[in-house]
């Protein structure tokens, strides 16, 4: 009797949980390729190539470095439908420069903390009837891309990769067909985006 698309369907369903786990593990993927994708448009900006810091360029990077930060941060962040990543994965070596994207989303990104790369002051001059402010913001950041956080995001990366790997050869033992992949080294030029079309 041939394979049916009824046969098709209650396969698909008797996975569900599975193909559910895949998915979740496909955002985790996904989201590190963005952090890749953009660590490297911020390695092409690096400062060495400014002849002079000019205001734009700062602006650009404090931007690629935000999306960074917080692309990386849901990976160890509760979210909804996510598995999250735990800290103790991670090598020993790669560990400190984890801390320090995690302070960066915490107390300079995500939220109004008390980073020591961002500080607001004010200058008063107060004379006999009025008061004249001068606001000072002080901000400083890595002349382009962190050179010590590209190790730690390939290392993400490969992991995330291996994880989803490592459910397919499960499943192709368990479940009685071999589970082929997308590619999962696919860059994210690759990827299809659905949209409206004119």
């Amino acid at each position: 009797m041939p394979f049916s698309e009824k046969d098709a369907a209650e396969f698909v369903a008797a996975n569900k949980a599975h193909v559910n786990r895949l998915r979740k593990t496909i955002t985790n993927l996904i989201t590190a390729q963005h952090v890749l994708y953009y660590y490297k448009k911020l390695q092409a900006l690096d400062h060495d190539s400014q002849a002079i810091i000019t205001m734009d360029w700062s602006m650009e990077v404090e931007a690629i470095t935000t999306t960074i930060v917080m692309f990386y941060g849901r990976l160890f962040s509760e979210s909804n439908g996510t598995p999250v990543l735990k800290k103790k994965l991670i090598p020993q070596h790669l560990q400190s420069a984890h801390e320090e994207i995690i302070l960066l989303r915490n107390e300079r990104y995500a939220h109004h903390g008390n980073h020591g790369t961002t500080s607001a002051e004010i200058e008063l001059f107060v004379a006999e009837d009025s008061v004249e402010m001068k606001l000072h913001w002080w901000s400083s950041s890595y002349g382009g891309a962190a050179p010590h956080w590209g190790e730690l995001f390939s290392w993400i990366h490969e992991f995330i990769k291996n994880s989803f790997m490592k459910q397919l050869t499960y499943l192709s033992e368990t479940s009685g067909k071999e589970w082929h992949s997308f590619d999962p080294t696919l860059e994210i030029e690759d990827i299809t985006v659905k949209g409206e079309g004119k």
